[in-house]
């Protein structure tokens, strides 16, 4: 672990960067109690994803979701007014909603449950939108043909398979690769999440 810290922080600095103590954090399976003099945690928040050691990509959906509602809430003037063009609102849909709901798919379990959520969020802002009701009933098909927007499962499905295309295409020396393709020294990886 030491090893692996020293590596970062001499490529940190290479580059004109600095390891900050209070900003550092690490996760391990590993227990160890040596003299390192950085926070263990069990779970952080980094670059607005939340990281744990265990599949969190409920919580993580849930928090993205919330995120769409907050960007649909700042754009609210744009997607409740009548006179303006259902075009414009799907373009901002598809530039602020959709990619706000989706960051960090690449890392997500595209479960069945996870697609529901997020299909149910997409058809509630298409509604708002359209300025439907619930009480309406009216289809969600009949709703996707007015309104076009992009399937967010679809969407979350293909930007899982670039990062995957993009893994795929690095050098062998990169982190996220080589992070990508480990297996243990001893044994086998268990097939599946524990």
């Amino acid at each position: 672990m030491k090893e692996q810290l020293n590596k970062r922080n001499i490529k940190s600095k290479e580059v004109g960067l600095k390891m900050h103590k209070g900003k550092t954090k690490f996760m391990t399976n590993y227990e160890n109690d040596d003299t390192i003099q950085i926070e263990k945690v069990q779970k952080y928040k980094y670059l607005g994803k939340s990281t744990c050691m265990k599949d969190l990509t409920k919580e993580e959906v849930d928090i993205r979701i919330r995120a769409g509602w907050s960007c649909f809430g700042r754009n609210r003037e744009i997607f409740l007014d009548k006179n303006m063009q259902l075009s414009l609102k799907k373009q901002v849909y598809d530039q602020c909603i959709l990619p706000t709901m989706t960051y960090g798919c690449q890392t997500w379990s595209l479960t069945k449950i996870i697609g529901n959520k997020l299909k149910v969020a997409q058809r509630a802002v298409e509604r708002k939108i359209l300025g439907i009701k619930i009480k309406d009933k009216i289809p969600s098909k009949n709703i996707r043909q007015q309104t076009h927007i992009k399937d967010v499962v679809l969407f979350a499905e293909r930007q899982k398979w670039n990062w995957a295309g993009h893994v795929a295409r690095m050098s062998d020396n990169r982190w996220t690769k080589r992070a990508t393709e480990w297996q243990p020294r001893i044994g086998k990886r268990s097939r599946g999440r524990h």
